[in-house]
């Protein structure tokens, strides 16, 4: 939990400054199209690394490019570097795909079925931390600049700092072997396998039918954030920035704690549970998209210009942005809540999150890219909205089964035994 307050906690406080704090979007948008493209090949293909070295060094080599994205936008941000920028997302986006897997399958295989809601809210709530405190460092270094232009560069030298630790603070993550469930069970941990054979069913997953119906609502859900980040460098001062940055934080660890309970009450059935919550939260995000779509076409017509706390009309679009990061948090948590319903172990997991968080991650590299020219941002989020509605439908055929039938979609085990049914 550590790991993601100072991991990707940071890295999403930068991201929520609006471009990495710069003045313009552009470049760190390209940037962050970059990481994305590149964590989700990591994300998809991080079964194999798991499946030699185990989940925990998987994370461990996870940590190693975080500070250094940090740090080149800091470079830029002083210096005017652009180089080191499109560097640090290259090595970001390899380390991160190997981060997220491995850390989605630590938190989904870790804990007893029934705790999985309330320990994905407390991951999300200790992600949402680092940007919590990544705003306040922002909002106290910024608080006088009511104009646009970029943040100061003491802020992400902050960053940087305080992300350094996460790679020797990995170290101290246990084995799943070593973990100690409170009800006495153990963790599921798969036997080794060739590579050839962890690709064979990573393909049966990716085809199987509860995930491969999900996988355009993965590629959906997170499309919106290259938009968001724009959004926010466009039309609003630097302090304005600071404080979104602060508050979406804040209302997503309160949103998704209140979800990660729910969904482990025990006193309502699965089904109904993973029915109730898929619609409260799909309804939810749909919503945010059309406000989107409706102050992105008046500021289209009529540009605001660099909105302050002061400014006429500022909490018309500032609560817009807040209610739209919040929704995407509660999505992400719901998903991820999802995916863990479908299966169970290191392995089956590590491969499940792998494909949630790396058809994500495509999602957000195709946002990121068409953001890094200047595409209408109304027309980014039209494409938003006409993805969601297609992936909604599909992917609840999936999610409207949770509980009703076995859980696990394809693992070692099934594989081993369809061998030995078909020499029979």
């Amino acid at each position: 939990m550590t790991i993601s307050f100072l991991g990707p906690g940071l890295w999403n406080a930068n991201n929520s400054l609006g471009a990495g704090g710069a003045l313009e979007p552009y470049l760190v948008n390209a940037a962050n199209s970059i990481v994305f493209a590149l964590m989700g090949f990591g994300c998809i293909s991080s079964a194999l690394l798991v499946n030699a070295i185990g989940v925990k060094y998987t994370l461990i080599l996870g940590t190693l490019g975080w500070a250094p994205y940090s740090a080149s936008l800091y470079q830029n941000n002083r210096y005017g570097t652009e180089w080191f920028v499109i560097l640090g997302a290259v090595i970001c986006g390899v380390s991160a795909g190997l981060y997220w897997a491995a850390e989605g399958a630590v938190v989904l295989a870790y804990p007893e079925h029934k705790k999985r809601g309330r320990y994905l809210a407390i991951w999300l709530a200790f992600k949402n931390s680092g940007q919590i405190v990544g705003g306040a460092i922002n909002l106290g270094v910024n608080v006088n600049r009511a104009t646009g232009g970029k943040i100061s560069y003491a802020t992400l030298l902050a960053f940087v700092v305080l992300q350094v630790p996460a790679f020797p603070i990995s170290f101290l993550l246990s084995n799943p072997e070593l973990v100690q469930r409170e009800d006495g069970t153990k963790v599921k941990v798969e036997k080794k396998t060739s590579t050839a054979e962890q690709v064979k069913i990573l393909g049966h997953t990716i085809l199987s039918k509860k995930l491969g119906l999900l996988l355009p609502l993965f590629f959906s859900s997170w499309f919106y954030w290259g938009y968001a980040s724009t959004y926010l460098t466009l039309y609003f001062s630097v302090r304005a920035r600071a404080l979104a940055s602060f508050l979406s934080a804040i209302t997503g660890v309160i949103a998704t704690t209140a979800l990660g309970f729910y969904l482990d009450t025990q006193r309502i059935p699965l089904n109904k549970r993973a029915k109730h919550a898929g619609v409260f939260v799909l309804t939810l995000f749909s919503g945010m998209l059309i406000w989107a779509l409706i102050i992105q076409n008046a500021y289209i017509k009529n540009n605001p210009g660099k909105l302050d706390w002061l400014s006429r009309g500022f909490g018309r679009g500032f609560g817009m942005y807040i209610m739209l990061n919040t929704a995407g948090n509660l999505v992400q948590n719901y998903l991820y809540w999802a995916v863990g319903s479908l299966g169970d172990g290191t392995g089956e997991l590590t491969r499940a999150t792998g494909l949630l968080r790396g058809v994500e991650s495509w999602g957000q590299c195709a946002s990121f890219g068409i953001n890094s020219s200047k595409f209408s941002p109304l027309y980014t989020v039209v494409i938003n909205i006409v993805f969601w509605v297609i992936s909604v439908p599909i992917a609840w055929f999936s999610l409207s089964d949770i509980g009703k039938v076995s859980s696990h979609v394809t693992r070692t085990e099934d594989i081993e035994d369809k061998k030995s049914i078909e020499k029979v």
